[in-house]
This record gives C-alpha cells, sequence and structure tokens, in this order.
C-alpha cells in the first residue's frame, strides 16, 4: 500500500461491514444546513492541506467548526483521524483541538507548557486490544519522565503498544489534563477521548485496516455515541467473526473473515451468549 494512504484505509474499508448506516456529507452540507438530527457520529480524517481534512476551509469558513463544536457540544460525537481540521489559524492547528482533546505541535507554542496526564491502559474502546504477556505490568513498572517545568504531566517511558496507528504523526500533544489518553507512545498521541459539553471527541492518529482496528473504530463509534450499553448484542467476540442481523427474516449469522478455523461467542438480544466454531470462510446462520 501507499506509505502516505494506507493509515487511513481502515475508514471506509471497516465502516463497509460494520452494523452502522453510514451517510457522506460535505464540509458545503454542514455549513448549508448544519448537522442532521438522525446523525450520531461524524468521522473525518485524512492529512494536512487535502480535501480530506479540509484544507484551507478551517480559516476561510470559520463557522465550520463553529457549528460543529456546537452539535457536538450539544451532544452529538465527532471522531478525528490523522491530521483532522488542520489548518494554522488563531493559534491552533486542529481547528477542533478543543472537541478531539489533541493538537499538533508545529513549532508556534514550543514555549508553552503541555499536559500529559498518565495514560489509561482500559477502556471500553481498547476492550478488545491484546498486549502480551507482562506489556501492561512493565509499561506501568516504567513510570513517567518527570515534566520539566512545575506544569503539565510527563510523557511514560515505556511504549504499551498493541495497535497498529500506521504512519506516525508526530509531535502530538493532549490540549489540557483532562483529556483520557489511551495510547501515548514515544511522547506523542496515538488515541485518545475527550469529554466536550455532552458530547465526546475521539483522536486516532491513524487507522490502517485490519480486523483489530475495525473492532476498534466500531467501538469507538458506539462510545462515542454514548450507545456502550447497545454494544453487547450480537457482537462477536473475536474480532475475526462478524454478525450480521436480520430482523425482518428472524436470523442472524456469523461470518468468519479469515482462511484459519475461528471460534468466537455472541450474545444475543435477549442476554443468551453462544459459542460458534466457523471453518475457514465459514459462515454459520442462527434463529434470533
Amino acid at each position: 500500500p501507499n506509505k502516505q494512504t494506507y493509515s487511513y484505509y481502515g475508514i471506509l474499508e471497516s465502516l463497509s461491514g460494520m452494523r452502522v448506516n453510514v451517510r457522506f456529507i460535505s464540509f458545503d452540507d454542514v455549513l448549508e444546513h448544519g448537522v442532521a438530527d438522525d446523525i450520531d457520529v461524524i468521522v473525518t480524517g485524512g492529512p494536512v492541506d487535502t480535501a480530506f481534512s479540509g484544507g484551507s476551509v478551517w480559516a476561510e469558513e470559520p463557522r465550520l467548526a463553529a457549528t460543529l463544536r456546537a452539535w457536538v457540544h450539544g451532544g452529538g460525537a465527532l471522531i478525528g483521524v490523522g491530521q483532522p481540521s488542520a489548518q494554522q489559524f488563531q493559534g491552533r492547528f486542529f481547528q477542533l483541538a478543543d472537541v478531539l482533546g489533541v493538537d499538533e505541535e508545529r513549532h508556534q507554542t514550543l514555549s508553552v507548557d503541555k499536559y500529559f496526564p498518565a495514560v489509561t491502559p482500559e477502556h471500553f474502546i481498547t476492550a478488545d486490544v491484546h498486549l502480551g504477556e507482562g506489556v501492561l505490568q512493565g509499561f506501568l513498572d516504567a513510570g513517567y519522565r518527570k515534566p520539566l517545568s512545575g506544569c503539565g504531566g510527563g510523557q511514560a517511558i515505556g511504549e504499551l503498544g498493541g495497535i497498529d496507528f500506521g504512519e506516525p504523526i508526530a509531535d502530538t500533544f493532549p490540549v489540557n489534563e483532562d483529556v483520557t489518553l489511551l495510547r501515548a507512545d514515544g511522547g506523542q498521541v496515538q488515541l485518545a477521548v475527550n469529554e466536550y459539553g455532552k458530547g465526546r471527541g475521539v483522536y486516532v492518529s491513524g487507522l490502517p485496516y485490519s480486523a483489530a482496528n475495525a473492532r476498534l473504530l466500531e467501538r469507538a463509534l458506539f462510545w462515542a455515541s454514548h450507545n456502550e450499553g447497545k454494544y453487547a448484542a450480537y457482537s462477536s467476540s473475536n474480532p475475526e467473526c462478524e454478525v450480521a442481523v436480520f430482523d425482518k427474516s428472524g436470523c442472524y449469522c456469523v461470518v468468519n473473515n479469515t482462511d484459519r478455523a475461528q471460534s468466537t461467542y455472541v450474545e444475543r438480544g435477549d442476554g443468551r451468549i453462544e459459542r460458534i466454531e466457523l471453518a475457514p470462510s465459514g459462515i454459520a446462520w442462527r434463529t434470533i
């Protein structure tokens, strides 16, 4: 894959097989009509100075950032990947840094203290991320660097890993001490979540496609939209297996997306849990 683009492939590839309804909207749509009432989460991402991240529209149309801020603050959700809303303007690089909880240092605020809260290793979004034996304890034992001044916090010494973020976005940092860092290896932010009024923001530095990253994005969507309680129903415990529900037909299927035999647990809508064994590339049908 192209080195400059593969870090974004996982967004559409993951959504294409996910149990969510997807709609494509443009920046012009938001400027002209606001955000529709039936939209729960907006996902935006891409490198700086491209149509994907918005480019100069953030400076030319400040109403765009204001509209999205108000929407998230009122209960909406925003997930940003890579360099979302990137445009050097009014003292910020990510114009929605206050929503996402993360900005990128572009050598304009080097004298400003940066806050690095302690990493939160366990979170709803990362619940299916598997770490090697002893990795978490080693990370915790390594501790944190002392902050260079009396303000802020120090970056973690060790690396937690376990997630493929693709090509790194350098020099990202949390905008305040209230941001929850889920991954901040190497002194920069890869994954963070932020409460913003009644809404939520999520920052991901990159999302190459894999079953594990599809699961990460799915969990991020449910968390950001305050739907964590709905996640378990008809979810596969194994990220390599997907569940599709056909309500009108009264059945659901479990698909093995690999060429290896897989086993998984599926929690039904009534809370019952069923173990399902699948042959390579196999599919199993069950009644609801």
